[in-house]
C-alpha cells in the first residue's frame, strides 16, 4: 500500500486491478506464484490461524518452498503453539520457534512504540520477533483486515483505512528494521483486496449487519463493529467457502489479548480515510487500464 503525508495531510494511493480479480483462494495461489517468480528465500510468520494456514497451503500445494516461524509467548499463546505443531505435521515442515517473554521486553516495546509512533504495541512486539529472524529472508505475513464501517442507521457502508490501523502500523514497524530481505504483506494487492470486498459473502454480511450489531453480541476485548467484524463474522465463512476442509478451523483463542500493556488508545480516528464501499470496488475493478487514485484523510476526530 502506498501512503504518506502531503502538506501535513495523510493520504493513501489505491491502484486499480491489473486484471479481473478471482476468488480469494485464486488470488492467494496467484500471489504465491508471483512471489516465487521474484526469487529468494521465503519465511512465513505462522500463527497457526486461518490466515497463515491459507498462505502456507498456497505455497505447499503448488510445490513452492517456504519456511515458517512462530512467535511463542509462554503462558500467553500456548494454544497457538499446539496448533503450529499440528500444522507442522500436516505440511511436513519444521517451524522455527522464537521463544520470548513479553514482560521481560515491556520497557523496550513501550519505548519503541513512542519512538515509532505506533500506539498498537502488538505491532512493535511483532517487529522484535522479526528482528530475531534471518535478515536475508523475505518475510511474509498475512496482515489484511478489510474494515468496512457500517453507519448507525445501517444505510451506508464505507471502507476504512488509516495510518494507525493494523496493515500500515505493521508495515511501518517492519520497515524501521532496514532488513536486507523484503517485508511482504501477502494480501496487499488490488486483486486480493477486491477478491474479498467484492465477494458475495462479504456483501451479504454487510447487508445482515443489523442482525449482528443489534443483538448485543460481545467478545471480551473486541469491538465487533470495527475490524473485528471481519475476524469473527466474515473471515471464517469465506475460508470455509473456498478452502472447505483443506484448512483446520481451530477455535479463536485469546493470546496477545492477555498481555495488558499491548492495549490502549490506538488512535484509529487519527489520519484515517473512509471511502464509500461501492465506489472503492468500482474503482478497483476499473476495466482496461491500471490507474491510481489518491484519498486524503477525512475522518473527524470527534
Amino acid at each position: 500500500m502506498i501512503y504518506g503525508f502531503e502538506d501535513n495531510k495523510f493520504y493513501i494511493d489505491f491502484v486499480s486491478c491489473e486484471r479481473p480479480h478471482g476468488t480469494m483462494r485464486e488470488e492467494s495461489d496467484r500471489r504465491a506464484r508471483s512471489l516465487a517468480e521474484q526469487g529468494g528465500k521465503f519465511m512465513l510468520g505462522n500463527s497457526g490461524g486461518l490466515d497463515s494456514q491459507s498462505v502456507l497451503h498456497s505455497f505447499h500445494t503448488q510445490g513452492i518452498p517456504i519456511e515458517t516461524a512462530f512467535l511463542y509467548l509462554p503462558n500467553y499463546n500456548d494454544n497457538e503453539y499446539e496448533q503450529v505443531k499440528i500444522l507442522d505435521k500436516k505440511y511436513g515442515v519444521k517451524t522455527h520457534i522464537v521463544d520470548l517473554d513479553p514482560m521481560a521486553c515491556q520497557e523496550e516495546i513501550e519505548q519503541l512504540s513512542i519512538e515509532l509512533d505506533i500506539p498498537a504495541k502488538n505491532n512493535v512486539l511483532q517487529r522484535k520477533f522479526l528482528s530475531m529472524l534471518p535478515s536475508d529472508y523475505h518475510f511474509i505475513q498475512m496482515v489484511h483486515d478489510p474494515y468496512v464501517y457500517v453507519d448507525n442507521d445501517f444505510s451506508r457502508f464505507r471502507y476504512y483505512q488509516g495510518y494507525y490501523l493494523p496493515e500500515l502500523s505493521r508495515s511501518r514497524a517492519f520497515e524501521s528494521l532496514n532488513r536486507t530481505g523484503k517485508n511482504i504483506f501477502f494480501g496487499d494487492t488490488p486483486e486480493f483486496l477486491a477478491s474479498i470486498l467484492d465477494d458475495d459473502v462479504y456483501r451479504a454480511a454487510l447487508k445482515a449487519s443489523r442482525y449482528f450489531d443489534g443483538n448485543g453480541a460481545t467478545i471480551p476485548g473486541k469491538y465487533l463493529r470495527t475490524v473485528d467484524r471481519w475476524d469473527y463474522y466474515i473471515k471464517p465463512i469465506i475460508y470455509g467457502k473456498y478452502w472447505g476442509d483443506e484448512l483446520i478451523y481451530f477455535p479463536k483463542y485469546q493470546g496477545f489479548e492477555k498481555i495488558h500493556y499491548l492495549h490502549g488508545n490506538v488512535k484509529f480516528r487519527h489520519h484515517a480515510v473512509i471511502i464509500h464501499y461501492e465506489e472503492l470496488i468500482n474503482f478497483l475493478n476499473t476495466p482496461g487500464r491500471i490507474i491510481t487514485k489518491r484519498y486524503y484523510e477525512n475522518v473527524p476526530l470527534k
